[in-house]
């Protein structure tokens, strides 16, 4: 019901004499910045954003030109705007891909007291989390990627232009101070799965506390840590964690315990060694503006129940704006969402007709005419699918989806797989390999390929994400194939049939 009361607040907003909400945006290397209104808090948080991607190149000597797909990070005008938009009452900020880029809503709303999470904190630690899977996707330790993320969430940007990072994550401290660390043997247990908040606060805690004694703290420590990260994501088989430390774990604890009570350091980066790019402001097209927050409800995991009324109220929006591609686009995939091929099909066509060079509408018309080719098996309906994603593809060369379609094309048709396809797959998955669709796709297409131990390496990332799910319980299956058949490989074996796209 509550939905429903959005839906129709939407589309009175749509009616004309309605005023929209100004967006603006902020456009920089990594980073497109939405924000209702220009003012001074758009320039300097994409800013920010972008002196907290040069600090982990820097630290971490990223130097790959290739920038992939920009995250867009949408700042929203309440804590409660959120909150719908993630369907749950204690988000401030969220981060996570759809099939065409990462993305991230927060508030720009305060956080609330000293020991409370900002949105800021929540993105920077989220952004943290893409930065490693994009860069370095090995199978690290649940606690570690969460330390890691925890240790970059707070990052201070002093008037001297200079940036600070290694605080303490004031959100933490109660469960550390008032709990107690969590117990070690079980914080560098593969699996945190069932943490309660009390003890997920503890575990966050602790992860965070662990992996700044590893950075900041300098002692014979530092080389353990390192050698057991080292084994874990080189896959050491047979691991007891105990013998990697002085004194076992009992040892490391008492001296995580006695670093605790220490003064921790910060490091600081100083503005003469800091390079970001230009930052520009810009109005958001009036169209775009109009429907971004339909836009994020659409792409932000509708539930089928949902779609009919997201669409309507994206029509509704998109008739105020009859010759704009991007509403029609958008459109076009709202309704393909919701099963109405035809209108998706025709609205498509009604887009590219005002910019021949529109990779979404395109994109839409490949769905519906692959499905189409897929029932008839006419080869005119094949041929019909194919130029359209081509043409997608040609409009837009950084768009992942066209190029995942092209594969997907291939793999519905069967034969032999070009080596293009491949190509397609793994331009797409290297765009956006945080996206896990993409990501088991794209093993899947390895193990097909009969490269099994790349495919399996290539699902670490969620078989030994910190967080259960059944995406995670499908990638230590499919690893423990991969892995199996990877042992049954002879030297130079023959390549294996062509593949079909992971389910």
């Amino acid at each position: 019901m509550r939905f429903w009361m959005k839906a129709v607040a939407a589309l009175i907003l749509a009616l004309p004499g309605v005023a929209h909400a100004t967006w603006w945006q902020a456009r920089t290397d990594h980073f497109t910045v939405y924000s209702e209104g220009r003012d001074k808090t758009l320039q300097d948080f994409a800013e920010r954003l972008e002196k907290f991607d040069f600090l982990l190149r820097r630290l971490y000597g990223v130097t790959d030109p290739q920038r992939g797909s920009p995250v867009k990070v949408y700042l929203l005008s309440s804590d409660r705007k959120v909150q719908e938009l993630a369907d749950s009452p204690n988000f401030r900020g969220y981060y996570t891909t759809s099939n065409r880029n990462a993305y991230a809503f927060l508030s720009r709303e305060t956080k609330n007291g000293r020991f409370g999470v900002g949105a800021e904190e929540i993105l920077f630690h989220e952004y943290t989390h893409h930065f490693m899977l994009h860069h370095f996707p090995a199978a690290y330790p649940a606690w570690f990627v969460e330390g890691f993320a925890e240790f970059f969430s707070v990052v201070k940007f002093p008037k001297d232009g200079s940036i600070e990072f290694g605080h303490i994550p004031m959100a933490r401290v109660p469960g550390l101070v008032l709990g107690q660390p969590y117990p070690l043997k079980q914080l560098l247990a593969r699996d945190p799965q069932g943490l309660n908040l009390r003890d997920g606060d503890r575990y966050y805690g602790t992860a965070w506390l662990l992996t700044h004694y590893y950075f900041q703290h300098q002692s014979d420590r530092k080389a353990e840590i390192n050698r057991y990260l080292t084994d874990i994501a080189k896959g050491a088989p047979d691991m007891d964690v105990a013998d990697y430390f002085e004194g076992g774990l009992e040892g490391l604890e008492k001296d995580l315990k006695a670093y605790m009570r220490q003064r921790h350091f910060i490091s600081v980066l100083t503005p003469k060694e800091l390079t970001t790019g230009a930052i520009t402001l810009s109005p958001v097209d009036p169209a775009q503006a109009a429907l971004i927050e339909e836009e994020l409800r659409l792409t932000h995991r509708p539930k089928a129940e949902n779609l009919p009324a997201i669409t309507a109220a994206i029509r509704t929006v998109a008739a105020q704006y009859p010759d704009s591609a991007y509403a029609l686009a958008l459109l076009a995939e709202a309704e393909w969402k919701s099963e109405d091929k035809a209108a998706a099909l025709a609205t498509a066509d009604r887009a590219i007709a005002i910019d021949p060079q529109s990779s979404r509408a395109y994109a839409v018309r490949a769905e519906v005419l692959l499905e189409r080719a897929n029932d008839s098996d006419e080869a005119e309906d094949w041929r019909a699918a194919l130029t359209s994603i081509v043409r997608a593809n040609r409009a837009d060369t950084e768009d992942p989806v066209p190029l995942a379609l092209f594969y997907r094309y291939h793999a519905m048709r069967g034969g032999k797989m070009p080596d293009l396809g491949y190509d397609g797959l793994y331009k797409a998955f290297s765009l956006l390999p945080q996206n896990p669709s993409y990501r088991f796709n794209f093993a899947q297409a390895m193990a097909f390929r009969g490269d099994y131990a790349a495919a399996s390496t290539l699902l670490d990332p969620i078989a030994y994400s910190p967080h259960g799910s059944g995406m995670r319980d499908h990638a230590i299956r499919l690893k423990a194939q991969f892995d199996a058949q990877a042992a049954k490989m002879p030297k130079g074996a023959a390549k294996a049939q062509s593949p079909a796209p992971a389910s």
